[in-house]
């Protein structure tokens, strides 16, 4: 997270979400969302926490995923993110080698 990038506190990021607070702690607790943390150890979430929470809530919300279903998709996302960048990367080599 950058310097300048906006950050919001737990009750902000529940309001943009139109989540429960408990919710976006469960959430944290099962490693579907990593809020930054202040030093006062006050949870800040990233636009991208934001998003992330959103998908979820889309994923629970109108597709009726649980949450461990959640997890897994969630860790595909990852792969297919990291495919993506790791064939990117390759065929970079090639065009330059």
């Amino acid at each position: 997270m950058t310097e300048k990038e906006r950050t919001y506190t737990i009750k902000l990021a529940a309001q943009l979400t139109g989540m429960h607070e408990q919710s976006l702690r469960l959430y944290e607790r099962r490693g579907l969302v990593s809020p930054a943390r202040s030093k006062g150890n006050i949870r800040r979430y990233s636009d991208a926490d934001v998003e992330q929470i959103r998908f979820i809530k889309r994923l629970v919300d109108d597709l009726g995923v649980n949450l461990a279903g959640v997890e897994v998709i969630l860790q595909m996302r990852r792969q297919v993110i990291a495919l993506r960048q790791e064939l990117e990367r390759l065929r970079g080599e090639r065009v330059t080698g």
